[in-house]
């Protein structure tokens, strides 16, 4: 028996697949393709950002769908973030239209801010800019005046849900404050070595959805060092998968969606696409989900190491 719901409810009354399709570093023909392939096995919700390049790949292959039959819009549940370089009010404004534009879209159902710590605007449409020697030209923008530019966006009806990625509680706190829409959903890097419970905690409290990224440890994470961990192959996430009849990818999204998390894994392979959707018609036992819980060890993947001198860097929950 499985506990697991499909859909989670938002603080906005909009409801949210709890298992959605991550698009990061996918991009062209093979997007297109694994795209595709998930929809037709029944993912609803895709999650992209403007500065993963691939919005366009994914409105083509979102709208020949809509416009065969094959799914309609009113199905679907598209998020997209707004970059650190398109803070500022009006910036923030132009890159939602732009993701729009991209997608072939007239509304979007969640939009986060994509990290707290923001970077220059040249001004010529560059989302990292990088000085002489190469380093990311940061820059500090007024989160709040970035969360206005989202009310306004719900208000116009370009936006459904609004949220952040990335955030610390004392971020999210900030914008909490002052909001007369309050965030819907916040985004971060969760998984068995990064299990994210002190700021699970300070959502349960609001409502606040949490959407988990890199369920799996981030396996294909192009700048990976040989000498981190590889979470899917942890010894005793690979003896649950056994015990269960399942892979050990399965068993790490199943741990997420019982505690009730959105959960967007990433592949670009069919097989691993198809798998990672088989995870609602069974449960890990209370006795495997401790034994998981006991393998938190607060490892990032991603650091964001060229945002540690940013005044808003973290990397601690609070």
């Amino acid at each position: 028996m499985s506990n697991m719901a499909r859909y989670l409810s938002l603080n906005t009354g909009f409801k949210i697949p709890s298992l959605g399709f991550g698009t990061f570093n996918l991009k062209g023909d093979a997007l297109k393709s694994a795209l595709d392939y998930a929809l037709f096995l029944g993912y609803r919700h895709v999650d992209t950002a403007l500065s993963y390049d691939n919005e366009a790949a994914i409105g083509e292959v979102i709208n020949d769908r809509i416009r065969s039959g094959k799914v309609s819009r009113k199905d679907l549940f598209i998020t997209s973030k707004v970059p650190p370089a398109y803070m500022a009010y009006h910036a923030a404004l132009d890159s939602a239209k732009m993701s729009l534009d991209n997608l072939k879209l007239k509304y979007l159902d969640l939009l986060l801010i994509h990290q707290p710590w923001g970077m220059v605007n040249l001004g010529d449409g560059t989302l990292k800019p990088v000085d002489e020697k190469g380093h990311r030209q940061l820059a500090i923008y007024n989160l709040n005046e970035t969360w206005q530019a989202f009310e306004f966006l719900v208000n116009k009806g370009l936006v459904n849900n609004i949220g952040v990625s990335n955030f610390t509680a004392r971020q999210i706190e900030r914008i909490w404050k002052t909001a007369t829409i309050k965030p819907a959903n916040v985004q971060l890097e969760c998984h068995c070595y990064l299990q994210q419970n002190e700021l699970e905690n300070y959502c349960s409290g609001k409502n606040l959805v949490l959407t988990a990224y890199s369920p799996v440890g981030a396996p294909s994470k192009p700048d990976r060092r040989q000498d981190e961990p590889l979470l899917l192959r942890d010894p005793l996430v690979c003896s649950i998968a056994k015990d269960c009849g399942k892979s050990p990818a399965q068993v790490l999204i199943n741990f997420l969606l019982q505690r009730k998390m959105v959960v967007i894994p990433k592949s670009g392979h069919l097989h691993h696409i198809e798998e990672n959707q088989n995870v609602f018609d069974w449960s890990l036992s209370s006795e495997q989900t401790q034994a998981l819980r006991q393998l938190d060890r607060n490892y990032r993947f991603f650091r964001f190491e060229w945002a540690a001198s940013h005044p808003e860097f973290s990397d601690e929950p609070f």
